[in-house]
């Protein structure tokens, strides 16, 4: 069965990604992925340490094939999707 996420192929992948990234997101910080929103900063939000940072980090790389998060450009949920989209 396949599903239909994007106006084409492409979006469609880059939308089934996203939302992997947002059940990795929730894991590390231990928060439901339906509530999860592009805006929510990582700091602000989730209230980041340095321990959940590495969790993500740790996370997005076992399931991304090792992508490996720059978070000197990551604010927001969506800058994550951003990088993990635009490397694969």
């Amino acid at each position: 069965m396949c599903g239909k996420m994007g106006n084409n192929e492409i979006d469609s992948m880059k939308n089934m990604m996203a939302m992997s990234v947002y059940f990795v997101i929730a894991d590390a910080f231990d928060i439901d992925a339906m509530d999860i929103e592009p805006n929510n900063d990582l700091e602000k939000d989730f209230h980041m340490t340095s321990s959940s940072q590495q969790d993500l980090s740790d996370s997005v790389a076992d399931m991304f094939n090792g992508c490996q998060l720059d978070f000197s450009t990551i604010h927001n949920v969506q800058n994550i999707v951003d990088q993990i989209v635009t490397v694969h």
